[in-house]
């Protein structure tokens, strides 16, 4: 490993497998985890969902197996940067302390089958821009890692913003911090991941100068899990590292990386825990001592590590949520940053086939009202009389403040009716996510309609654009508010950005040995 600079706060990253480690790797120390579980921290979670219902409380249709009294769950896995547990020494080498509550570098839902004994993983890319909720520390509007940064209700605030935005119901949490990170690897002796290609990332420290099997110690892997500013030496080239390609999809690729990273170590747990009870009971020592979990999580823990302890790590199922990215951009005045807009319906698809009872089945609103955030009163007026031909009953149409040049679309809905957000959603396309907003009456939706939109019909037949604000709104009455029958509100609408929503290793890629 190249010595480098400090590395920055902001791109320090943990990668969080913690349960899809221990129930593969400690079959044959079921009396050591059992005591170390008792001493696990715990950290309340009053915003999770119960299993076997929906974000809102609805039952989730058809039959939710029990086996061994375990019913399917999702687990929020969250990485957390904080220096928390670290030597003076280490705090040094990683730069300033951050608290508990910091940013989630890795926010990744695993899903639990009881009655198949699989998993799947579904992650959420941490620079996705999205709503916040209510009375967060951040502020209303952020990129979602951001609401961990909550103070001691950080993990609840998370698993709240990923329910209220995406509606995928969150039943437990599990957060390994930084130090718990490398104390993990380290107890297993390290582990073996291969190189096709020398890559190098000036940001993260990681540098390998040669392709083939390399033994990485906890250091040396936090550094490759954490590397968003990968290069790349290809085949045939002789160049300073400097000067390497980059690897195109930076966060989205390390996503990628990091699934492989996962079922590495999970491999490498299984096997030397297999052979070496003591080694086991180390790594477990390593991961207990650093987590936080949810005291429902932890009261089942010995049961998951039962009944999926034969768990095929190969076999798990890792997709992410599809993004199209926006440089630079400032909302209501405040500069996030670079950040991720959300893509439907590829995301709602993406969700259903990672888990298909994940959202609940969408339910038409009593009534929905139409705010347009562009500048332009015309495309309030166009959307509402698409979503009236699609039997929608469409009572209100506006002009509202315009928070953006470039705007997500937020569907608004009363606290735990998401099914009505969701029916809404059908209609739309483009960077489209949800927002749990108490004003709004229950029953109804409202539609804060973005720049980036397509609000269809079932009979499209003409096209208007709402990409030009309007200064001055039309009077009522007026030609210009009576668009064409079957008519079609669009705009820049972005599409996913080449990433697949599956994982798809890149020739650069790292892999197992």
């Amino acid at each position: 490993m190249k010595p480098r600079r400090r590395w920055p706060r902001r791109i320090l990253i943990t990668a969080n497998a913690v349960v899809l480690l221990l129930i593969v790797a400690v079959a044959t120390a079921y009396g050591y985890v059992r005591y170390e579980i008792g001493n696990v921290k715990t950290v309340s979670g009053r915003h999770l969902t119960p299993e076997g219902h929906t974000v809102g409380g609805a039952k989730v249709k058809g039959v939710t197996p029990v086996v061994n009294g375990l019913k399917p769950e999702n687990i929020l896995l969250i990485g957390n940067q904080t220096r928390q547990g670290l030597t003076p020494q280490q705090q040094l080498q990683y730069g300033s302390s951050i608290g508990s509550g910091s940013l989630a570098d890795i926010m990744m839902i695993l899903h639990l089958d009881p009655a198949t004994r699989t998993a799947s993983i579904l992650s959420i890319p941490r620079d996705l821009f999205s709503p916040m909720p209510a009375n967060s520390d951040v502020g209303s509007y952020q990129k979602m890692d951001a609401a961990l940064n909550n103070g001691a209700d950080g993990p609840d605030n998370l698993v709240n913003a990923i329910q209220e935005d995406l509606g995928i119901p969150i039943n437990h949490f599990i957060e390994l911090n930084f130090n718990g990170f490398i104390n993990s690897v380290n107890a297993l002796g390290g582990i073996n991941v291969y190189f096709p290609d020398p890559v190098f990332d000036l940001e993260s420290q990681l540098y390998v100068a040669t392709p083939g099997c390399h033994h990485l110690n906890g250091v040396e892997a936090l550094a490759l899990v954490r590397a968003r500013h990968l290069q790349y030496e290809p085949p045939g080239m002789k160049a300073p590292e400097y000067d390497w390609p980059y690897d195109p999809e930076s966060d989205l690729a390390r996503i990628t990386r990091t699934h492989t990273f996962m079922k590495i170590v999970a491999q490498t747990a299984k096997a030397k825990g297999l052979t070496d009870p003591i080694l086991a009971a180390n790594f477990i020592s390593a991961i207990l001592a650093q987590i936080t979990v949810d005291p429902g999580l932890k009261s089942q823990m010995l049961s998951l590590v039962v009944q999926y302890r034969n768990l095929d790590v190969s076999g798990v199922n890792e997709t992410t949520l599809q993004t199209s990215p926006v440089n630079d951009y400032y909302y209501n005045g405040y500069g996030i940053g670079d950040v991720l807009f959300p893509v439907q319906p590829a995301d709602n698809n993406t969700i259903k086939a990672w888990d298909s009872q994940a959202l609940p089945p969408p339910a038409a609103p009593k009534a929905v009202g139409v705010v347009s955030i562009t500048g332009s009163y015309q495309a309030a007026l166009d959307a509402g009389h698409s979503l009236v031909t699609d039997g929608l009953k469409v009572t209100d149409e506006s002009a509202g403040a315009v928070p953006a040049d470039t705007s997500e679309t937020l569907v608004l809905y009363h606290p735990g009716q998401v099914a009505q957000a969701l029916d809404v959603m059908k209609y739309l396309s483009g960077a489209v996510m949800m927002q749990s907003t108490p004003s709004i009456v229950p029953g109804t939706v409202q539609v804060d309609l973005g720049s980036t939109v397509n609000v269809t019909t079932t009979h499209p037949h003409t096209i208007t654009s709402a990409t030009a604000p309007s200064s001055t709104a039309p009077k009522p009455g007026s030609a210009a508010t009576t668009p064409a029958k079957h008519s079609v509100v669009t705009t820049t609408v972005p599409t996913p950005d080449g990433v697949p929503a599956t994982d798809q290793q890149e020739p650069w890629d790292p892999r197992a040995c």
